[in-house]
């Protein structure tokens, strides 16, 4: 054979036979060994065991018997055919365990165990015969008792009708003391059953005799010489009689009974012993053996270490020579190939100068390390891509969280090298998730494209933005004080608060902005960020669509919000929420046309909240979803409870306010009809009151809503009208049914002529667009009589009524049926 030409796996084959063959000769060693274990195993163990499970038997049922004998012991007082049939099956029993071994001294201890058993038995028997006779005898004395005590009661009753008597009732005590004697004894006697010691049964004994001598005593005590009281004391002195020779019949017999459990017992404990000398006897035979045979194993197991040692020894020689030979030399050479390719980038061929599989690697490596360079060059040119990627935004291209935070660093850092200051701007804008929920992710991710490219010619290159996550950015304005900061935040707010057309759908947004100052605000990125983004919360909580600049007191007030929203978790969770009613008056009939829903927080610390200490936090949240869900199922069950309490509410319309979130929810008539499919509302005794502000944030997709709402029956208002930003054009385009004129403008309607007018034209222009009208806020006389002189018909205000309770609003329907009336034809705008 040509070794040259012998591959790596025929040389390791080679090297591995040759090693298993000395490990092989150390087997048969090993083996040889382990065939006289085996047979010598098989002689001694088959009689040792053959001994042992035999032994094992006997113990098995010897204990079994004895427990048996113990428990006959124990019951032996309660039932002599138990006693018999217990007895007959534990002597079978004794008599198949004599056959089970053929040792004659076993046969000899499990005789006398016998012997001793059938003189067990015979005693048993005999006192529990003696012990029923007691049992008659104390039934025959309580009889007589009974009798005696009738005897003395009558003679008591002969003598009541003479002159001169003396009445004693010496004679009931003692008939008392010798039931309390006549009791003592078969107490005494009952304590027998418990079998306790010897002694003890003999001083009940003795005990029982001497109560019955007291017995005796008290009887001789009973002076009464009636003729019945008389033979019934001669009755009951011949039972005390048998009562004593029963006694002493007991005490013979318990006096044998003993002496015949010892030697039960005796015979018991020499069985038991025969039989653990038998097991010493086969362990100590097996201890031997054991004994035997380690030397053996021990012997076989030094030879075989030896051999496999020495095996063991020449494999890793002739192993180590092949392998360093014919593999660690080869990749030695290729690791240093690898190692050039790594550090320069450029391929060198490498020389292993063999025939065998290195030859294949060789070339391989050839021709991958060419592709390897061609390859780490056009890794070099997207290095630089890969950079940009990971410290921007891929969506708008800005710098992202981990290139700001770097930055703000670095703007730290100089700041504090020549002392001088720098304004950080948190921005968020307003209700983005209303436009994602609604719209969709891709308008979400348009809009955010035109809001960073707005920002970026904004700011231009005096400033660094950047993008934070979702709809929040970032900008760090150098060497710019606040007064500067505020110029800057007034021009991003009048630059974003313009409609946008995305997917053909109009949208309006606005941005809230949080400013802080290096270093008055804080002195390293995380506190300037964290109070920035505080700042922009409380321009989102204070109207949104503005700046605020950070105070120590706004981390105060934050602190406050969230403890809020967690308190709000818990409040819907445990129905701490309430609705009350606000009632809506026709100012010319006087009738009461419904009211306004207006949800509550019972406080379990704080009391009753009013929403303007919660809804705002809830706003920010998806906590708001949930509140207008509970609110609009809970008028919807109060609905049908009225019903069914025999209130009328068919005239009646109860409007529910809704949040933008939950306003543009795509399945929202869904939804709304999953909760009324539970009770017995209808959709046509409902409003659904939107803000005229969260309406024209988009506004396509309200009026798709409205005409949906519209199908399934409800009625739709807007609420705060006047207050936000609607255009005519917008509004003469909404199929709504009402609108709310804002408290703003009834407040001074009296005095304000510019309120006055504004009124007025609001109204003209509702009767235009057919829509009707409700005042907010009509809180005087002066206040209706006004709006009646411009024709409003609808109002609600604290002149009618403050918010109410449920029952409050149930008890002011009924306080004033005659203004309860069929409703109105209201003008409504008919839905097209």
């Amino acid at each position: 054979m040509n070794l040259n030409n012998t591959s790596i796996t025929q040389r390791l084959i080679i090297s591995s036979l040759m090693s298993l063959l000395m490990v092989s000769f150390a087997v048969l060693i090993v083996i040889r060994s382990l065939f006289y274990i085996e047979s010598t195993l098989k002689t001694e163990t088959s009689r040792h065991v053959s001994e042992l499970i035999v032994n094992s038997e006997i113990s098995r049922r010897v204990f079994a018997l004895t427990s048996r004998v113990k428990l006959l012991e124990q019951t032996f007082l309660y039932s002599e055919t138990v006693l018999s049939e217990e007895a007959f099956n534990i002597d079978f029993q004794l008599q198949r365990l004599r056959d089970l071994s053929a040792n004659q001294e076993f046969s000899k201890k499990i005789d006398a165990f016998i012997d001793n058993f059938h003189r067990f038995l015979g005693s048993s028997l005999a006192l529990n015969r003696i012990l029923k006779q007691s049992k008659a005898i104390d039934a025959k004395l309580a009889k007589q008792l009974n009798l005696l005590e009738f005897a003395v009661a009558a003679s008591k009753l002969e003598h009541l009708s003479e002159d001169r008597v003396v009445i004693y009732n010496n004679e009931l005590d003692i008939i008392a003391m010798l039931r309390e004697s006549f009791l003592t004894v078969g107490k005494m006697l009952g304590d027998i059953h418990s079998r306790i010691t010897p002694e003890t049964e003999k001083v009940l004994l003795i005990e029982a005799e001497k109560e019955l001598d007291i017995l005796q005593l008290h009887l001789e005590n009973l002076d009464i010489s009636t003729p019945k009281v008389k033979a019934q004391k001669i009755k009951i002195r011949k039972t005390l009689n048998q009562y004593h020779a029963t006694l002493r019949k007991i005490r013979a017999n318990l006096d044998q009974r003993w002496s015949v459990m010892d030697a039960l017992v005796q015979s018991q404990a020499g069985l038991l012993q025969l039989v653990e000398s038998t097991e010493s006897r086969v362990q100590e035979q097996t201890l031997q053996l054991t004994s035997q045979l380690e030397d053996v194993i021990t012997e076989s197991r030094f030879n075989a270490i030896i051999i496999s040692l020495l095996a063991f020894l020449f494999s890793v020689l002739l192993i180590n020579h092949v392998v360093s030979r014919h593999i660690q030399k080869p990749l030695d050479d290729l690791k240093d190939g690898f190692d050039r390719l790594v550090s320069s980038g450029t391929k060198r061929p490498i020389n292993l100068g063999r025939t065998d599989e290195w030859g294949h690697i060789e070339s391989a490596y050839n021709n991958m390390a060419a592709r390897l360079s061609e390859a780490y060059q056009a890794i070099t040119e997207e290095k630089k891509n890969f950079d940009f990627l990971a410290h921007h935004d891929p969506l708008t291209h800005l710098a992202n969280r981990l290139l700001a935070t770097k930055e703000l660093t670095n703007q730290i850092t100089h700041s504090k090298q020549n002392g001088t200051k720098f304004l950080l701007l948190y921005l968020d804008i307003d209700e983005f998730k209303t436009i994602n929920d609604s719209l969709g992710h891709a308008a979400g991710d348009n809009l955010l494209v035109n809001v960073a490219e707005k920002l970026t010619r904004l700011i231009g290159t005096s400033g660094f933005v950047a993008r934070m996550g979702g709809d929040e950015f970032m900008i760090l304005m150098p060497e710019t004080n606040l007064e500067q900061g505020k110029f800057i935040a007034q021009r991003i707010n009048k630059a974003i608060k313009k409609p946008y057309y995305i997917d053909k759908s109009t949208v309006f947004v606005s941005a809230s902005i949080g400013i802080c100052e290096f270093p008055d605000h804080g002195c390293d990125g995380e506190t300037l960020i964290r109070n920035a983004d505080t700042a922009m919360y409380y321009a989102k909580r204070n109207g949104r669509d503005s700046y605020r600049i950070y105070t120590d007191e706004m981390t105060t007030e934050v602190n406050d919000i969230i403890e809020t929203s967690r308190g709000l978790h818990h409040a819907i969770r445990r129905n701490e929420l309430t609705v009350f009613f606000q009632p809506k008056v026709n100012l010319t009939s006087g009738s009461i046309l419904g009211a306004e829903a207006l949800v509550r927080w019972q406080h379990p610390k704080l009391g009753l909240l009013p929403p303007s200490a919660f809804l705002e936090v809830a706003e920010k949240t998806d906590l708001v979803v949930n509140i207008d869900k509970w609110v609009f199922g809970k008028v919807a069950r109060l609905i049908s409870e009225w019903k069914s309490e025999g209130v009328d509410t068919s005239n009646i319309l109860i409007s529910v306010n809704f949040s933008a979130r939950m306003f543009y929810m795509t399945d929202l008539a869904e939804q709304l009809q999953t909760i009324l499919d539970k009770t017995d509302c209808a959709p046509s005794q409902l409003i659904l009151e939107i803000t005229e502000r969260d309406m024209m944030r988009d506004f396509e997709t309200c009026v798709r809503t409205i005409e949906t709402l519209h199908a399934k029956g409800y009625k739709i208002a807007i609420d705060d009208f006047g207050t936000g930003y609607s255009s005519l054009s917008v509004l003469k385009n909404l199929s709504a049914d009402y609108i709310k004129l804002d408290r703003s403008f009834i407040k001074d309607v009296n005095s304000s002529s510019s309120d006055y007018e504004i009124t007025k034209a609001i109204l003209k222009l509702a009767k235009v667009l057919d829509l009707s009208v409700v005042a907010e806020g009509v809180e005087t006389q002066p206040h209706v009589d006004t709006l009646r002189q411009l024709e409003c018909t609808l109002a609600q205000g604290y002149y009618f009524a403050k918010p109410l309770s449920v029952d409050d609003w149930v008890d002011y329907l009924g306080k004033a049926p005659d203004k309860v009336v069929q409703r109105e034809e209201i003008r409504l705008k008919t839905v097209k």
